[in-house]
């Protein structure tokens, strides 16, 4: 999962690519899913808890967590380090 998040987070973030464009080239329910929380770093975190129930909330907020703390467009390239808590924490499953 962290490596989609990375993935969907560098080509919507870095390459500043639309979310719609990006969303057309999504391959599955995984990716789609994956981008789909990248894409949420746009809006407000009260406004994400006005439509997703409370698990998912707090599952989107483990990703954004993650990717924020995580993400360094200049180490996309060569990994990124991760927090072992919201790695686990974040996981497509609960999705």
């Amino acid at each position: 999962m962290k490596e989609l998040l990375r993935r969907w987070f560098y080509l919507k973030f870095v390459q500043k690519k639309s979310t719609v464009e990006l969303m057309a080239t999504a391959s599955d329910l995984r990716n789609k899913s994956a981008l789909s929380i990248v894409a949420l770093l746009d809006v407000d975190e009260q406004m994400i808890s006005q439509v997703v129930g409370k698990k998912r909330l707090i599952f989107v907020q483990n990703c954004h967590a993650y990717l924020k703390g995580s993400v360094n467009p200049a180490d996309l390239g060569s990994g990124v380090s991760s927090n072992q808590y919201l790695e686990l924490s974040c996981d497509l499953s609960a999705w």
